[in-house]
């Protein structure tokens, strides 16, 4: 049986599975939150029909503004050790968004409003980041800027994407950038003018939803766990990958389209 979901929306139209935050007024991640995530993603993993997952908010203006401050400032009423409750409180987003991560399928993060502080951190997870260019969002790690770090993967995941030099400044300072300038940076893939923010978004997801999905999950693993292995190591899952998807009925069905001139049809078998 489906979850029922009170701080997102999950739709699965065919293999386009859609994830709405919707935790007003503006995303803040808070627990609960993190909670549903977890399971909206477990939900989908488990359906095979998925293959491509788009991740949006559901708010206008907002795509999360990053953790719910309050949330902390009750850690520090009445705790035996806040520190080590503020860390399970990160460990645990840390663990969500790991999952979307890693999830099997293509996962596109349609930005639709700003991504701040963590609402960047849960962006970064995704494989694609489209951002809306509507002259007002802005996208960043502006968690310095009230005395804190990133605590979901922005130390981490930001530097791997845009390379060190680059992050570090983004990192210090705080820095909001809109649309056009993170995407000039490689932070976000595309800036979209919203009169076809949606309809690149659905068709971006369209095209993915067509590819081959075991070759798919295969590239996704093998870049993510790849890069952080000595050249050797990842060449090596690389030629295991290649010889186990060689194998398989998507193959022969995507050589054989390819010599008679035709769209191949991937089973995902």
């Amino acid at each position: 049986m489906a979850q029922m979901y009170t701080l997102l929306r999950l739709q699965v139209d065919g293999k386009v599975a859609t994830v709405q935050l919707n935790r007003q007024p503006n995303n803040a991640i808070s627990i609960d939150l993190v909670e549903e995530l977890d399971s909206a993603f477990s939900e989908l993993e488990a359906n095979k029909q998925v293959r491509v997952v788009v991740l949006s908010s559901a708010i206008e203006k907002y795509f999360s503004v990053g953790a719910d401050l309050s949330a902390l400032g009750g850690m520090s009423q009445g705790q035996t050790s806040v520190r080590d409750s503020i860390k399970v409180f990160v460990q645990k987003i840390q663990a969500s968004f790991n999952k979307i991560d890693n999830f099997r399928a293509p996962v596109i993060a349609a930005i639709n409003g700003h991504a701040l502080g963590g609402g960047c951190e849960l962006s970064l997870c995704c494989d694609y980041r489209i951002m809306i260019d509507d002259e007002r969002s802005y996208i960043g790690q502006t968690e310095v800027l009230l005395g804190l770090i990133p605590g979901a993967g922005g130390t981490q995941r930001l530097p791997r994407l845009i390379g060190m030099a680059k992050a570090l400044p983004l990192l210090f300072e705080g820095t909001r950038l809109k649309a056009k300038e993170a995407q000039a940076i490689g932070l976000v893939h595309d800036a979209v003018e919203p009169e076809r923010f949606w309809s690149y978004v659905n068709d971006l997801a369209a095209k993915l939803a067509k590819g081959a999905p075991i070759a798919q999950s295969l590239i996704k693993s093998a870049v993510k766990s790849g890069i952080r292995m000595p050249l050797s190591q990842g060449l090596e899952l690389e030629a295991d990958y290649f010889a186990n998807v060689a194998t398989t009925q998507d193959a022969l069905t995507g050589i054989m389209a390819f010599f008679s001139k035709e769209e191949p049809e991937f089973k995902g078998t």
